[in-house]
């Protein structure tokens, strides 16, 4: 396991893309990302978390480009996520037919998130592919806030902690979206009456 500076992005980038687990700071909480291309990246997440494997795990993107191939994208999600992203703001879509079923467990619907760090949004720019990102805790407990919080939590178990700390250490809003329906699943800095403003 190795600390890295914020401005190592190419190692970051290379670490993530040979499917290594690393904890990086973002504007919420501390996160815990690996590469979304493969099934056993997914499974290597759900056991360093020791975490339900039928709770899915977020997309965090850069863009959205990087999700309407895999998610339906309607005109009222991107209406909400110009308004609010980058930010603390996880969206649930309905995901298309072929997604992988390690993506979406048969739910039809993905969590999306682009974050408002600059650190992680070159990441994942860099690696053009989106990155499976929970918390960074083991399950039930809470949400790592710095790198020594993170490497407390999970030592050896992963590749990389990027150094840095959380900035809100609150955890990102969550809403889903379905059609024109909008239900608020956990509410965080940004708030329901927000979000229906936009509506």
């Amino acid at each position: 396991m190795i600390f890295l500076e914020q401005n190592k992005i190419d190692e970051v980038v290379k670490l993530f893309n040979e499917g290594r687990i690393i904890a990086f700071p973002t504007e919420t909480v501390f996160g815990l990302g690996v590469l979304s291309t493969k099934k056993e990246y997914f499974d290597e997440l759900v056991k360093v978390k020791e975490r339900d494997p039928n709770k899915p795990f977020t997309l965090m993107i850069s863009s959205l480009e990087q999700v309407e191939d895999i998610l339906y994208v309607s005109s009222l999600a991107k209406k909400i996520i110009n308004k609010f992203s980058p930010g603390p703001l996880t969206i649930i879509l309905k995901a298309k037919e072929h997604i992988p079923s390690y993506l979406d467990l048969n739910s039809g619907f993905v969590g999306i998130r682009i974050p408002d760090s600059e650190f992680i949004l070159s990441v994942i720019n860099k690696l053009n592919k989106p990155l499976l990102v929970p918390s960074a805790n083991p399950a039930n407990l809470e949400p790592a806030k710095n790198d020594k919080e993170a490497y407390d939590y999970f030592k050896d178990k992963i590749s990389a902690i990027v150094k840095g700390e959380s900035k809100s250490n609150i955890p990102s809003t969550v809403i889903k979206i379905d059609g024109d329906n909008i239900t608020m699943l956990r509410e965080g800095s940004i708030k329901l009456e927000q979000i229906m403003e936009v509506k």
